[in-house]
C-alpha cells in the first residue's frame, strides 16, 4: 500500500517542449495524483472501442490525456458508454497501486463522495475510476450534452486533485515565508479523525501541513461545531468542569 503524500507533477507548458502523448489501452482504470491517472465513464463504464476521440486542448495541466472510447452511436454494442482517460505525467502502474471506484451523481451526495474520495481515500500511485449514470429519456435527445457533461466532471476531477494537493500548499508556504497559515477542518474526515484518534479532528491536508510546514499552523474550526463540543461536554457529568468558563455558548 502506498504511504507516499498526494503529489502534483510540475504543470504541463505549452512552451515547455514536451507535447501531450496519447497511449491505447484497453482498460478504464484511472488514477489521481501526481503520479496517477484518472478515467470516467457515462454512463457505465465500458472498454468497446469505435473510435479514438482526439485530444482536446482543455485539458488540466500536468495530466496527459489517453485514448477514450464512445460507443454511443454503435448498436452491436453490450453497453452505451463514453469513457474519458488521464493519467499524470510519469505515471505508471506498480505492485501497490489501488484502484478506487466512486459512483459520482449530479446530486449534492454525488458531489461529497467524489469530494471525499479525493480528499481522504486516494494516495499518490492510485488509480480512480469515477462513474455517472444517464438516465435512458437522455439517450433521445442529443448524444453531446451528455459528452459535454462528461467532459466537465473529467476537468472537475483534475482541478479537485490538484486542489487536495498538500504539496503545492507547502510550496506556497516556502515562497511566501508567512509567519503561520490558518487551515480549516473538513467534514467526515475531521469526525473520523476524533473517533478513531480521540483528538479533535482535522482534513487529511490540514494534517499533512500540520505535520511538515516549516511555520506555525493554525487549526479553526466552525462555530457551531465549536458550540456543539461545548454543549456535549456540558451535559455529560463523567467530564470534568475545567473547560466550563472558557467558552460562553450564547
Amino acid at each position: 500500500m502506498s504511504t507516499e503524500p498526494l503529489h502534483t507533477p510540475p504543470l504541463y507548458s505549452a512552451n515547455s517542449g514536451n507535447p501531450l502523448r496519447s497511449a491505447l489501452k484497453n482498460s478504464t482504470s484511472p488514477s489521481l495524483s501526481p503520479r496517477n491517472s484518472i478515467s470516467i465513464a457515462s454512463p457505465l463504464l465500458g472498454t468497446i472501442a469505435l473510435s479514438p476521440l482526439p485530444v482536446t486542448p482543455n485539458t488540466t495541466p500536468a495530466y496527459t490525456p489517453k485514448v477514450s472510447f464512445d460507443t454511443f452511436e454503435n448498436p452491436v454494442a453490450s453497453m452505451f458508454s463514453f469513457t474519458l482517460q488521464v493519467k499524470s505525467d510519469g505515471y505508471s502502474r506498480t505492485r501497490s497501486t489501488r484502484v478506487f471506484l466512486c459512483a459520482a451523481g449530479p446530486d449534492e451526495s454525488g458531489k461529497t463522495s467524489l469530494d471525499w474520495t479525493l480528499e481522504s481515500l486516494v494516495q499518490d500511485g492510485d488509480e480512480l475510476i469515477v462513474c455517472r449514470g444517464v438516465d435512458e429519456d437522455v439517450f433521445e435527445k442529443d448524444h453531446d450534452s451528455v459528452r459535454e457533461e462528461a467532459r466537465q466532471l473529467m476537468r472537475l476531477i483534475q482541478e479537485k486533485s490538484v486542489e487536495y494537493d498538500p504539496d503545492r500548499k507547502l510550496s506556497l508556504i516556502r515562497s511566501n515565508r508567512p509567519d503561520s497559515v490558518v487551515v480549516g477542518t473538513r467534514g467526515k474526515r475531521a469526525w473520523q479523525n476524533m473517533t478513531m484518534m480521540g483528538k479533535g479532528g482535522i482534513g487529511s491536508v490540514s494534517k499533512y501541513c500540520l505535520s511538515h510546514s516549516p511555520v506555525p499552523i493554525i487549526v479553526v474550526r466552525p462555530e457551531r461545531k465549536v458550540k456543539k463540543t461545548v454543549e456535549k461536554r456540558r451535559a455529560d457529568p463523567k467530564r470534568g468542569t475545567h473547560f466550563e468558563d472558557a467558552y460562553v455558548v450564547s
